[in-house]
This record gives structure tokens, C-alpha cells and sequence, in this order.
């Protein structure tokens, strides 16, 4: 399914989608990030969203998706567009689930999640936001199954973050010195 385009074409949805995970679909598809043309990155690719603090979501030349956090972190977080779909509505605050450790044991990862998860709901709530409706609509436009248990999900994640080659951004400062990522958005 070409959620990127339904999104462009379904103002609604799209502020759903923002509403509930914090993306916003770009009206096209733009070069990523380069601070002036001081950061450059191994594998090329398009912007295609943004969250709110100006981080990037890249779809990868290879068809992955790559995120550029505006923290400097780098790394790629999905195979696939369908996959970062179902991991962003079915994970909404993904960067709180970057704790290495959790991912251990695929029963308490499934525990850490959902706890995430409520703490989430319960602060939508003192805005009078229920989260998980909007979360269930969001997925029910979009033809996405809500897991009850995303412990899957997030080891897909976990995974994808890890596998090579990793997506790498390299800093060149003014003085021709350089910084580069690690690729895994578990190294922060």
C-alpha cells in the first residue's frame, strides 16, 4: 500500500498520524538534512516526513528507511515502508523503546512496551486525548493490525537497527576534522 501517498492526499489522516506518533508527511519528497552541506551520508535516500524536534525519516536507496535524529543520531529503523508503518502506529514513541537491555527477553520487552505505552495514555489524557482510540482509528484507516503484544515488532526493529550496512552520517567540521555515527540508534 502507498501510505505516503494516502497521507498526501487525506489531510486528516495525516494529521492523525501526527497526532498520534509525531510524524509529519512531507507534501514531497525532499534531500535529507546536511547542515550546510556539513553532514553527508553512506547511503543516499529522500526525506519523506518529519517529526515535530526536526528529525528526518529517509527512505534509503535500498527501499529501508533511515532516521536522522536532530540529536545527531543516525540509523535505519525499518526494512521497508510497510514495516515502518506498522512499527511507528503500532510503537508511537519508538525513541523511549532505544534500551538495549529490554530486548533480552521477548516477554518483559512485551511488558517494557506496553508500560511505555500507558504512561503515554495517561498524559494524552490530562489533555483530554485518548490516545489508543486515535492509535485504533489511525490504524483502521490505514489497514494496519494493532498488535496486543508489539514485543515482534520491536525485535524486527531491533534488528534492522543492527543489520549492515549500517546508516552512517558523517560531520565535517570547518577544519576538515571529522565525526561520524555508529549506525545503530542503540548507541546513543
Amino acid at each position: 500500500m502507498d501510505y505516503i501517498k494516502i497521507l498526501r492526499e487525506d489531510n486528516d489522516l495525516s494529521d492523525l498520524l501526527c497526532d498520534v506518533c509525531d510524524i509529519e508527511i512531507l507534501p514531497e519528497f525532499k534531500i535529507p538534512q546536511d547542515e550546510d552541506g556539513h553532514i553527508t551520508y553512506n547511503i543516499s535516500g529522500k526525506t519523506f516526513a518529519m517529526a515535530g524536534s526536526g528529525s528526518e525519516y529517509i527512505l534509503l536507496e535500498d527501499g529501508s528507511i533511515g532516521y536522522w535524529g536532530s540529536e545527531g543520531e543516525c540509523g535505519r529503523i525499518a526494512d521497508n515502508l510497510d514495516e515502518f508503518f506498522e512499527f511507528m502506529i503500532n510503537c508511537p514513541y519508538w525513541l523511549d523503546y532505544l534500551c538495549e537491555e529490554e530486548y533480552i527477553n521477548k516477554q518483559e520487552l512485551g511488558a517494557f512496551a506496553e508500560e511505555i505505552f500507558e504512561e503515554y495514555e495517561e498524559n494524552a489524557q490530562e489533555v483530554a486525548f485518548d490516545l489508543r482510540e486515535a492509535q485504533q482509528e489511525l490504524a483502521k484507516r490505514l489497514g494496519i493490525e494493532i498488535k496486543s503484544d508489539v514485543a515482534e515488532l520491536l525485535l524486527r526493529f531491533y534488528h534492522c537497527t543492527k543489520r549492515e550496512p549500517r546508516f552512517i552520517l558523517t560531520y565535517t567540521e570547518n577544519d576538515g576534522s571529522t565525526h561520524s555515527s555508529t549506525g545503530s540508534l542503540f548507541d546513543r
